[in-house]
């Protein structure tokens, strides 16, 4: 007996345009697979949902039925929608039949324009002499949702350099924006749990844990999950 495999499909809406998804997917994956793309750093789809970003906040919504009868509620001959009150993160959303999801609305691009600001406060200007230079999502996601100039005043809390994780790995701990696809990348993937965050606020930092090192024989990849220029390979640092 043959049995057909295939996903089932369901209808997606997206800024008022219906797709067919795959059921019971991730919603930043769904988006993609219709050449959607929604900005964000912490997310990867090898590696379990964090959500610490918050980049891919968007709006979502489903068709609204009446609390008597449980048939749909229809408006100008649609069905209404009822919006979440408050824009949820993409990554942590699976999709659902009737889903509606808005990645436009001036409420998502402000969103995008507020993280874009947090992550930007302390961050070093340094994209021309940065390894990840021009393949950076921080720096392409800053050209898109930037202001442009920095409101900030205060002094910034420079964070170190060069700090040595490893014999093949440094980091730049000052370009880190805490995404922490490292961390999970070495606890699920390289089954080796050497690396963690430490303190508070702005002075949050990655680390070794005490009297370790990240010397497993997978510690180069967290150089190439790094969606910035925090993670380095020791050996290649500054080379072409």
């Amino acid at each position: 007996m043959v049995t057909d495999n295939k996903p089932s499909l369901v209808a997606l809406n997206v800024d008022g345009v219906e797709y067919q998804v795959s059921a019971g997917a991730n919603l930043v994956d769904a988006l993609a697979s219709i050449g959607k793309e929604v900005p964000h750093y912490c997310y990867h789809p090898k590696l379990t949902v964090a959500g610490n970003c918050r980049m891919c906040l968007v709006e979502l919504g489903s068709p609204l039925r009446d609390r008597a009868t449980n048939e749909l509620v229809m408006e100008n001959g649609k069905p209404k929608i009822g919006w979440q009150p408050k824009p949820a993160i993409a990554c942590a959303t699976n999709v659902s039949p009737g889903l509606h999801v808005r990645l436009d609305s001036p409420t998502v691009k402000a969103c995008r324009e507020g993280v874009t600001e947090m992550l930007l406060l302390n961050h070093p200007l340094d994209c021309p002499i940065c390894d990840q230079a021009g393949e950076c999502k921080l720096q392409e996601f800053s050209a898109e949702y930037g202001r442009g100039y920095s409101r900030y005043v205060d002094e910034k809390n420079a964070k170190p350099k060069h700090t040595k994780l490893g014999p093949r790995v440094t980091l730049d701990d000052e370009r880190c924006i805490l995404c922490s696809r490292c961390v999970r990348f070495c606890n699920e993937v390289a089954k080796d749990p050497v690396l963690g965050f430490v303190n508070r606020g702005s002075y949050n930092t990655l680390t070794c844990f005490p009297g370790r090192e990240l010397t497993n024989n997978y510690s180069l990849n967290t150089v190439d999950i790094c969606p910035v220029g925090a993670l380095t390979s020791t050996d290649f640092r500054f080379k072409m």
